[in-house]
């Protein structure tokens, strides 16, 4: 027995020295997670900011009306018939309705419902305030295949989208222990979210520097919210 006691110090040692190691590498990843998603927010926000600067001078207006008219090129009764309910899902009522019913389920509540709900009003309180601060009118009606009023510039549709499915795809990947289901979800919230924003163009009822906007300060609003929400999870486990 003796002869095992340096042995079982060695084990001890190296299994602490393990478990050190492993929360020096957690540590590692969270502070470069940090570094990355404040970085992907602040050049989103500097991206959305030229284009907002541009749109204000009326730089934009050939850029917009050539792609637009390459959009408008696709039209036929089969695109009309996917693109024009697609630009529905982006409508307030329904993305109201999708976080509404992820908090309504329990098993769904805490670790998506009110954390989505509780960063969109905050999202959604913003893009009123741009939208009535840039108020650029929206393209010529007669390119309309939808009834829409208000202003243009930015997507409402396409921000607060990409904000709260992306935000739903993020908890989805946090809470979700099977990979093969979050990686499916993703896929579908990501095709949803860039369709909503190709959508807008397709209906006529946006510019595609609004529907680049929209996902710009989107993005720039979700990087850090998904932060915020980190933080809280972690200080509640703790």
């Amino acid at each position: 027995d003796l002869h095992h006691l340096p042995l079982c110090r060695v084990l001890r040692r190296l299994l602490l020295m393990e478990r050190q190691l492993d929360s020096l590498n957690k540590k590692t990843l969270n502070r470069n997670s940090v570094v990355l998603r404040l970085a992907v927010s602040a050049f989103a926000l500097t991206a959305f900011c030229i284009i907002a600067y541009k749109v204000s001078l009326g730089n934009t207006e050939t850029f917009d009306r050539k792609v637009s008219e390459i959009v408008y090129s696709f039209r036929n009764s089969f695109t009309k018939s996917i693109f024009v309910p697609w630009t529905y899902l982006g409508n307030a009522v329904i993305v109201i309705s999708a976080i509404g019913i992820a908090t309504v389920i329990p098993k769904t509540r805490w670790s998506i419902g009110v954390p989505t709900a509780l960063t969109g009003t905050v999202t959604f309180a913003l893009y009123k305030f741009l939208k009535y601060s840039f108020a650029r009118p929206r393209p010529e009606e007669v390119f309309h295949l939808i009834q829409q009023g208000g202003f243009s510039f930015p997507s409402g549709h396409s921000m607060n989208g990409l904000f709260c499915y992306g935000m739903i795809i993020f908890l989805i990947r946090r809470n979700c222990s099977d990979k093969t289901t979050a990686n499916c979800l993703t896929a579908i919230g990501s095709i949803m979210i860039m369709g909503i924003g190709f959508s807008r163009i397709f209906v006529g009822v946006h510019y595609p520097t609004d529907v680049a906007g929209g996902f710009l300060l989107g993005l720039a609003c979700l990087m850090p919210a998904t932060l915020g929400i980190d933080k809280v999870h972690y200080n509640f486990r703790k």
